[in-house]
C-alpha cells in the first residue's frame, strides 16, 4: 500500500521549504519588533525580551504551520503518481501566486532594509 501514494518531487519540497523560511523570518521580524515597541521603557530588559519573542513565535508558529501545510495539500504542482509514473506540472493559477509571492517576498525585505535599516544604527 506503500507504494501507490502519492509522492512528492524534491524541487516541491525544496520550494516549500524556502517559502517556509521567508515566511518565517517576516513573521518573526514583524512580532519581535512590535514585541519591542510594546513593552515599556521601565521593564526592557533582554531576559523579558527574549521570552516574549519565544513564546510569540513558537505559538504562533505552530497555528501558522498547520495552515500553510493544509494548503501545501491543495496545491497539486510536484506530486509524483508512482502508479503511473506521472507528476503534475504548476497550474497557471500556480505559477501566478508563486509570482506575486515572490514579489511580495522581494519588496518586504527591501522595505525591511531601506526603512528599518537606518533605525538598527540610532
Amino acid at each position: 500500500m506503500a507504494g501507490s501514494e502519492v509522492m512528492e518531487l524534491r524541487r516541491r519540497t525544496i520550494v516549500k521549504s524556502l517559502v517556509w523560511r521567508v515566511i518565517g523570518v517576516v513573521w518573526t521580524w514583524i512580532g519581535a519588533y512590535f514585541i519591542v515597541l510594546v513593552v515599556p521603557p521601565t521593564q526592557k530588559n533582554a531576559p523579558l525580551i527574549a521570552t516574549l519573542i519565544v513564546v510569540y513565535h513558537h505559538s504562533t508558529r505552530m497555528i501558522m504551520y498547520y495552515l500553510y501545510e493544509r494548503y501545501w495539500t491543495g496545491v497539486s504542482w510536484g506530486k509524483y503518481d508512482p502508479r503511473t509514473s506521472t507528476f503534475q506540472p504548476m497550474s497557471l493559477k500556480d505559477k501566478l501566486m508563486w509570482i506575486l509571492g515572490t514579489v511580495i517576498a522581494i519588496v518586504s525585505i527591501f522595505l525591511l532594509i531601506v526603512y528599518i535599516g537606518p533605525l538598527v544604527k540610532k
